[in-house]
């Protein structure tokens, strides 16, 4: 037993003994009687009043709560003003030297080392420790001449200068580079903050002038100008001419996420990344962001992951995960950081969520202040950037509560499923409060943000499908008894699961919009991710209910809008994927009808044709040059392929098998993510 508790114990005890040799008077004198009086009266003024001010809920509650939580650490001990001012009192008395005593209040600190690069030390770090001693030997220190060494950076380990020129010999002529910007800042810096226009512009007239000259400082900037190049050859096709080009045509792919001129440039940046982790300075953060944007489409939760996790620690390096209080730097440089961060934050956020990966930083460590609206930087809209950063925030709340789904016991798990239909509620309402002229909710094909606002809305609509993915396959039996109608968990299951599946025929809509409008982006991570995601939904709610109407046309524009992204391998294999679940869930639907009617013979040799038709079909469209692909193993062509022979396995042929719920999310890749196809 505690001391203080101990004490208490005591003092009650004491309290007791003296309470018990009082004794009530028989009648109370003539003053005692007035003062009562006086007292009720006053607080039955002072109820009324407070009765007629606002809700009672709040003075009452709280000194409710207040009492409940002194009772659980005191016990039942009297609450009276007297008694409380007491106790008060001895934890004044009792802790006040100790409090100074222990008094470890110790803050982290940001050094800027030049206008990029800056030093960060947390709390209880071993330079902050260092820096402590040091302080208290400044005296000795001037008295005896002892100067301390700052080693802030490795410089000693970086490469030679000549990299930089080696790097400049595979810039391409000046009028290219100027269309691969050009292109770059229309279609790739959409919702987000990679780099900014203007210093760009400076870079290439460093860039294209023969007399410049360069230092080691200038590795992570020539990086990024790189990789902007190669993102800038990922989103060229956009500026092809609309209307002399048939979507549904086989056209040539070439330029896309494998572009050949896309490597040479990627490659070249490749080269400067050791020397841009060691500069380990602010333009560190953002090569490392841009080369993440190139490698989305390649490979989203490995590759982009890997440099968003580096971007990430560079960042924390330089201490832009912490509200800069100093004045060693200048406003613009500090919202240029504040940008830098919150775009690698909520990309690695939003990649880490999706694709079941833990994140690099906890939010509790993040207290940066977020962007402000400065007119000097020009792209992108300040209302589309800060709503995506928003719908990556209340992503996060919705993976934290369906985590709990795994943790709690089953007697909270309604308390779990009603806090996500709450959640849904507030993003609800939050959308609502966005704009509908011009920015975010405005989608009029004529708008300067069109493509901007159906990528916000594409991205809010996943949120919904990222919340009721999860319960699509829940068991569905009984479903009509009178105990699970009126069942609350079942009634949120239902409620999510159909917001899920209507939001996946309206992310087609919206898809399709953007087609006829503006055309889709072969590299667009949220264009073809979110397209993928809907139709994966779509094909579940048809294994689940049946192929409907109106999952049928979502089913089948989807698929036209996914074959016209189309770019390169990485996309061929995912939309193979897709059609071999859904031919195999039409096989599951064709045989359920068979057995549910009794054909004649006549009728049994037309059907078997039918199906060594579909077949011959699909092995013609799966014949195409495979040698390239990584195929899925439910590819038609993986069984005509040289040597794939060996790798049928026909139980897998069972697809309601091979989707039962009872397997882990990781498995499957189907639960651990909306947005687990890579794109950007």
């Amino acid at each position: 037993m505690s001391f203080e508790i101990r004490e208490e114990l005591e003092s009650r005890g004491v309290k007791r003994k003296r309470d018990a040799k009082r004794r009530r008077a028989s009648l109370a004198c003539e003053t005692c009687r007035k003062q009562k009086e006086k007292c009720e009266g006053e607080t039955e003024l002072h109820v009324s009043k407070y009765l007629s001010s606002p809700p009672l809920d709040s003075g009452i509650q709280r000194l409710q709560s207040l009492e409940q939580i002194a009772r659980h650490f005191l016990g039942d001990v009297p609450l009276d003003g007297e008694n409380l001012a007491r106790i008060a009192a001895k934890c004044t008395t009792r802790h006040t030297g100790v409090e100074s005593f222990w008094d470890v209040n110790e803050s982290f600190d940001v050094q800027f080392v030049s206008r990029n690069v800056a030093f960060y030390s947390g709390e209880f770090s071993h330079w902050n420790f260092s820096e402590k001693l040091r302080r208290s030997m400044s005296s000795r220190q001037d008295t005896l001449g002892l100067g301390v060494k700052e080693y802030w950076r490795p410089t000693h380990l970086q490469s030679s200068i000549r990299i930089i020129a080696e790097s400049m010999g595979e810039l391409p002529p000046r009028p290219i580079a100027e269309f691969l910007i050009h292109v770059f800042f229309k279609y790739a810096e959409v919702n987000n903050f990679y780099v900014e226009r203007s210093w760009l512009q400076e870079k290439i007239l460093v860039c294209y002038n023969s007399m410049s000259e360069y230092t080691t400082a200038d590795i992570p900037w020539v990086c990024s100008f790189f990789a902007v190049l190669a993102i800038g050859t990922q989103m060229a096709h956009m500026e092809e001419d609309r209307s002399t080009h048939d979507s549904n045509s086989a056209d040539d792919v070439s330029i896309c996420s494998e572009d050949t001129v896309g490597l040479v440039f990627y490659r070249v940046a490749c080269k400067l990344i050791p020397d841009v982790i060691l500069a380990a300075s602010h333009e560190s953060v953002q090569a490392f962001l841009l080369l993440a944007v190139y490698a989305l489409p390649v490979s989203t939760g490995g590759l982009s992951y890997t440099y968003l996790g580096l971007a990430i620690k560079m960042a924390i390096q330089n201490g832009m995960h912490r509200k800069y209080i100093g004045g060693d730097c200048d406003g613009r440089t500090i919202e240029l950081r504040n940008r830098l961060f919150w775009t690698t934050y909520t990309l690695e956020r939003r990649t880490s969520i999706m694709h079941g990966r833990p994140v690099s930083i906890a939010r509790s460590e993040i207290n940066a202040d977020l962007p402000t609206d400065c007119q000097t930087f020009e792209s992108p809209n300040f209302l589309n950037m800060m709503a995506y950063i928003n719908m990556v925030l209340w992503t996060g709340e919705v993976a934290e509560t369906l985590t709990q789904f795994r943790r709690c016991p089953k007697r909270l798990l309604p308390d779990y499923s009603e806090r996500l239909i709450q959640l849904r509620t507030a993003i609800n309402q939050w959308w609502d409060s966005l704009p509908t002229v011009v920015e975010c909710r405005d989608m009029d094909p004529q708008g300067p943000l069109f493509r901007q606002n159906c990528h916000i809305k594409l991205c809010y609509l996943l949120i919904y499908i990222y919340m009721g993915r999860p319960f699509i396959f829940k068991a569905e039996e009984n479903k009509d008894t009178p105990e699970v109608r009126h069942n609350s968990g079942q009634s949120y299951r239902s409620e999510l699961v159909d917001a899920c599946v209507q939001s996946a025929l309206e992310i087609l809509d919206t898809l399709q919009f953007l087609s006829d409008n503006f055309g889709l982006c072969r590299a667009s991570y949220t264009e073809f991710s979110s397209c993928r995601a809907a139709l994966l939904v779509i094909l579940a709610e048809s294994l689940n209910s049946g192929r409907s109407q109106r999952l049928n046309e979502g089913l089948d524009s989807g698929m036209v809008l996914i074959r016209q992204m189309i770019g390169g391998t990485s996309s061929e294999s995912e939309i193979s994927y897709i059609e071999s679940i859904e031919a195999a869930i039409r096989q599951l639907s064709s045989t359920e009808r068979e057995e549910a009617t009794e054909p004649d013979a006549e009728q049994h040799s037309s059907s078997a044709y039918a199906k060594f038709k579909d077949w011959t079909q699909s092995m013609k469209k799966d014949k195409a040059p495979v040698d390239h692909l990584e195929l899925s193993s439910f590819s038609p062509a993986m069984y005509i392929s040289p040597g794939a022979e060996s790798a049928f396995n026909p139980d897998m042929c069972d697809i309601a098998e091979f989707l039962n719920s009872d397997w882990p999310p990781s498995d499957l890749g189907l639960d651990s993510g909306i947005l687990t196809t890579p794109r950007t």
